[in-house]
């Protein structure tokens, strides 16, 4: 705050209207059209206006954002306290706001004022924000009291203690069955399969919740593209069935052309063209 600070942009008509403290504004914007300026400089009107800094509440999407709003007004407030009194003129000027003598002394004090404030400026996230008030009124808001949020780096860990615990419950019982399952999805989907599965299923655990139990094992099952009858034999002959043999004699042929480790495939390749039980001998291709 301790640099050069340049001269505030004159308002244009519609950012000034936005800006105004008197008017209710609703506005669309695209990025990089100048919507932090305009927040920015309807939260300083305020000030100017001696709204107490505890009383404005800005509310953004993100962490950035919510700095980088702390950061204009702060930054601002810092130079009008020092900077000389033609530049104060022209930012209140391109604000909008009035030029007097009283104004231009308010406008010298907001730093410090702001400084003093319990609470100094309030512009937080909309997430921060609902936390705070859910930590305010617990009971209300049918949570126990002193929660705490759970982030998505605690969710992961969450995740993980839980899947690890069931695969030991599942060796300890000689649930064979569900752990064969959690390798096909893990070999077919990679290690961060089943966590995002599993974040997507938690989301939507007051449905779950409503399911009958029969119904939920089928379901997953056809969510991880498990066969759903629990018959292996039946999925893997439907996909033998379903192999491109055009392209596989193709790839004999081609590998009559080899050396001796493509001669040694192409006996395993033939012998499995020229069977009648190709899934009997799916292992050997």
């Amino acid at each position: 705050m301790t640099g050069h600070t340049s001269a505030l942009h004159p308002l244009k008509p519609e950012q000034a209207a936005a800006a105004a403290p008197e008017i209710h504004a609703w506005v669309a914007a695209s990025a990089g059209t100048g919507k932090t300026q305009v927040l920015s400089a309807r939260v300083l009107r305020l000030l100017l206006r001696s709204t107490a800094p505890h009383a404005i509440l800005c509310l953004t999407f993100t962490k950035l954002a919510a700095a980088e709003m702390q950061t204009r007004v702060a930054s601002r407030l810092a130079h009008w306290a020092r900077c000389g009194d033609d530049e104060l003129r022209s930012d209140l000027l391109a604000l909008r706001a009035e030029t007097d003598i009283a104004t231009m002394a308010r406008a010298r004090r907001l730093f410090a004022q702001v400084l003093d404030a319990p609470q100094g400026l309030a512009v937080q996230t909309i997430h921060a924000f609902a936390q705070g008030l859910i930590a305010s009124f617990p009971v209300e808001a049918g949570v126990a009291p002193g929660f705490a949020t759970l982030d998505d780096r605690g969710g992961m860990a969450l995740r993980r203690r839980l899947l690890t615990e069931a695969i030991e419950h599942a060796a300890i019982d000689g649930d064979q069955a569900f752990l064969d399952d959690l390798a096909e999805i893990s070999i077919a989907g990679g290690e961060m399969r089943l966590a995002t599965v599993a974040a997507r299923l938690n989301s939507h655990s007051e449905a779950l919740a409503g399911l009958r139990p029969e119904g939920i094992e089928p379901m997953l099952r056809r969510g991880f593209g498990l066969p759903t009858d629990s018959d292996g034999g039946a999925v893997l002959k439907a996909h033998v069935q379903a192999f491109d043999v055009a392209g596989l004699a193709r790839l004999a042929s081609a590998l009559e052309h080899g050396g001796k480790n493509a001669a040694a495939k192409l006996v395993l390749l033939r012998t499995w063209l020229e069977s009648a039980d190709k899934v009997a001998g799916f292992e050997t291709l």
